[in-house]
This record gives C-alpha cells, structure tokens and sequence, in this order.
C-alpha cells in the first residue's frame, strides 16, 4: 500500500467515514482531485470496508466544456466497468430565479441530484474530492465573511451521507499520482479567474501566505479548521439539547422563551438561534443574523429580518415570523416585556 493510500485509509479509519458494507458513490467531475478519488477509493475497496458502485456527474451548463466533461466522465466510468449516472441544471436560471449566487445555486443543485442519485443506485454514501488545499480556501472565506466555529470547521469529513476522505492531502500530491498511473483528468478554465472569491484565495491570498510564512501554512490551516469543527459540533449538540426545551410554536411558527433564552451562555443562545433559523431556510445564516435576533431579544431592536424571517418579541416570546405575518393570538411588539 502506498503512503498516499494509507493516508486515505487511515483517514476515513478516523472519521468513521465507511462502516462495514458501505456502498460508495463517487462524484465526479473530472478534475484532477475526483479522478484520483475514484481510483484510490476502488483500490482501498479491497479492504472489504467499502464498494463503490457507481459515479455521478452533474452538469451545470455554465461552460463550453461542460459537455467534453461529462463525456470525460462517463467515458472513464466506461472503462473502470460502473454505472454512470449523469444530471443536468440550468444554474444560470435557477440562479437568476431564486436571487443566489451561480456557486450557490449551483451546489444546491448539485447536492440535490447527489442525494437523489444515492437512493436510485442502492449506495449508502456518497463520496466527495474536497482536499487539504479545498480546506484552507473554505476556512480563510469563512474567517473573512465573520463565521463562527461551525463555518469555520470548514469541509466536514462526514456531512450527513457524504464523506470527503482527501481532506488530507493536497491537490499536487494527487496529480503527481495520476500522472505516475497514466491516468488523465480535465481542467476546468474557469479556475483561473480570479473575479471568483475562491479562486482569488486559491491564486492570490494562499500562495502570499505561503511565501510570507512558510509552505506549512496549509496544513496549519486544516487543524485550526478541524478544531473549529469539533468545537462547533460540541456547542451544536449542545444547543440541540436546549431548544428542545425551550421552543413553543404558537400558530406553528417558532418561538423561545426569552427569560430561559436569556439564562443561558452567550455562546449557546447564538447557537440555539442560528439552529432556528437553519431549520426554517436553506439560505446561508451568518453571524449578522443572529446578532439581529440578539439585538430584538436584549431590547436594542423592535424587529430583526434575516432570511429566514422576521424576529421579534411578542409577551415573553422570541418569535421568528415570516415577513409581514403576525400570529393570531399573540400581542405585538409595544407588549414586549422591557429589560
């Protein structure tokens, strides 16, 4: 066994990322760092930990090589003897329809046609190639945008069915691995444009802190990200167990109790808000929206919008409404109680 599969290996030993008869999706894009995925993970496959039964590819029309990708793929998939299961989006209408970003309405489209795709083919998890450099660039983004602990754990080895077993390694170190098989894989062009908030870490902020500090500076990122996410998945667990007592719902909307709310450590009020709004939206939650809710519940604001809804404290309720909607029964904001 190479040090690069044993890495792998040992990898997703720690994680628990394949318990005993795990059947392994793996998507592919083509890239460099999902071709090397599929190879390696067929290889470890003979530990009898795992089975990898297909590839999924998803095509986001965005690119004039979108189709030569999904040929790539599907093609490769041919040749290793596994089904290829391939969906397609327009992301830039789907984008353009919902108010989101092409990156974000692209992953939820992507994502959606993973989870899909897992209960068509029989797989049990569905296998990503985040690497140690995809990491680093997810970290310094989230520093920047002002996440918490959660954002800033970054790529999740285990995210509910997905795992990202090259969270170790690097994206040359991969590469170099193709390239000693004979294996090739497609270059996606738009990876150069720096316009791209990612691709500027990736060209520009990175290679800068290398230079500056020293070539280790990616995996010193990845612990401090690995410590983040396990900091963040202790406090999460932790609000869990308190919004469990402390939700009422008038009328069906959520609604806490403010005087327990307000008893609590600060770190786990944020959290237990943030967890509100994340069940009531897919959209992106940050740390300004739950300053908002904070702000209705300490007294400094009559109402908080975020994307999720509309905080505001009616009687001894923090209560997350949506815009214009006001639960019958319920006194308005000049009832609230005055801290």
């Amino acid at each position: 066994m190479s040090a690069l599969q044993d890495l792998i290996r040992r990898t997703i030993a720690r994680h628990h990322l394949c318990p005993p008869g795990t059947r392994l999706l793996v998507a592919l894009s083509g890239g460099s760092d999902s071709v090397s995925l599929l190879h390696l993970l067929r290889e470890l496959a003979a530990s009898g930990s795992h089975v990898v039964v297909g590839v999924a590819h998803f095509n986001h029309q965005l690119r004039p090589e979108a189709d030569r990708d999904e040929a790539f793929c599907r093609a490769l998939a041919d040749r290793l003897g596994l089904p290829c299961f391939v969906g397609s989006a327009d992301i830039r209408r789907r984008a353009a329809a919902e108010g989101l970003s092409l990156e974000d309405a692209a992953r939820r489209a992507r994502y959606a046609f993973l989870e899909d795709t897992l209960g068509a083919c029989g797989a049990t998890r569905v296998a990503t190639g985040h690497t140690r450099d995809d990491q680093a660039e997810t970290f310094l983004l989230k520093l920047v945008r002002g996440a918490g602990l959660s954002g800033l754990g970054g790529v999740y080895p285990l995210k509910g069915r997905c795992i990202r077993p090259l969270l170790g390694t690097t994206r040359t170190e991969l590469q170099a691995f193709l390239q000693e098989r004979g294996e090739s894989w497609v270059e996606d062009a738009t990876n150069a444009d720096i316009t791209n908030p990612r691709n500027r870490m990736r060209h520009v902020v990175l290679p800068f802190l290398r230079d500056t500090l020293g070539p280790s500076v990616d995996e010193a990122i990845a612990r401090a990200a690995a410590q983040a996410a396990e900091d963040g998945s202790w406090l999460d667990g932790e609000a869990a167990e308190h919004l469990a007592g402390l939700e009422c719902s008038p009328d069906g909307w959520p609604a806490l109790d403010s005087d327990d709310l307000r008893s609590l450590p600060r770190p786990l009020v944020r959290r237990v808000v943030w967890q509100v709004m994340r069940r009531q939206t897919d959209r992106e939650i940050g740390s300004q929206h739950v300053d908002s809710a904070l702000d209705v519940l300490d007294g400094r604001a009559r109402a908080g919008e975020t994307p999720a809804g509309r905080w505001e404290l009616l009687g001894e309720k923090l209560v997350l409404l949506p815009v214009a909607t006001r639960p019958a029964g319920l006194p308005g904001p000049s009832a609230r109680r005055r801290r």
